[in-house]
């Protein structure tokens, strides 16, 4: 399994973005109260994205040979999940004490300020080569040393090392087609349209 970049941004006209999260819900036939089990780490991110029309076959080798390149659900890729740069702040690092759940030290923000907004994303560097695409719940404030805790979810499912870099301005989510044959439409005019349907490779 190989990433494989977008030769350039994605054109992308619109895309929906969905986070599944598995449990199992159990409820009392006695009582109608439910007890909830959820599955730490196997959430995972889902996204149906559709591309802008490329006109000519020109302008369209580049999309056909990165789509043959992905060889289906094989190989992944990088979705960015934000349309501009969400901040100016360098990329911070995983401070000491990480762990598999919903909170990460970081290190080397900017001092005292709030950094990012709650909703808004970060892709973290997990030991396995994964990089984990989670959405703040909270709003990211820094101390005067330029340290804070981030709270987010979906869970990580592993503990990032020490000084891993956290992706702040352009989040991704690293991505593999669905199953569903992959390729591209042509009209009438050498109008091209294609979409992607993928989910997170975890």
């Amino acid at each position: 399994m190989t990433t494989i970049s977008p030769p350039i941004p994605l054109p992308i006209s619109s895309v929906k973005w969905r986070i599944i999260e598995p449990a199992q819900v159990n409820r009392s036939a006695w009582t109608g109260r439910r007890k909830v089990i959820g599955l730490p780490g196997a959430a995972r991110w889902t996204a149906t994205v559709d591309m802008q029309p490329v006109v000519g076959e020109a302008n369209m080798l580049r999309w056909r040979g990165w789509i043959a390149s992905l060889r289906g659900s094989i190989n992944t890729f990088p979705l960015r999940a934000v349309e501009r740069q969400q901040t100016t702040a360098a990329n911070p690092y995983v401070g000491t004490g990480a762990n598999a759940n919903t909170t990460l030290p970081l290190t080397d923000l900017p001092l005292s300020t709030t950094v990012l907004k709650a909703g808004q994303f970060m892709t973290v560097s997990l030991p396995t080569g994964h990089k984990r695409l989670v959405c703040l719940t909270s709003d990211l404030v820094s101390n005067s040393l330029g340290n804070a805790i981030a709270a987010f979810a979906p869970e990580l499912g592993e503990a990032p090392f020490e000084g891993a870099m956290v992706e702040i301005q352009y989040p991704y989510a690293l991505m593999a087609l669905n199953s569903d044959p992959s390729g591209w439409d042509v009209a009438r005019g050498q109008l091209y349209t294609f979409m992607l349907d993928c989910e997170e490779a975890l």
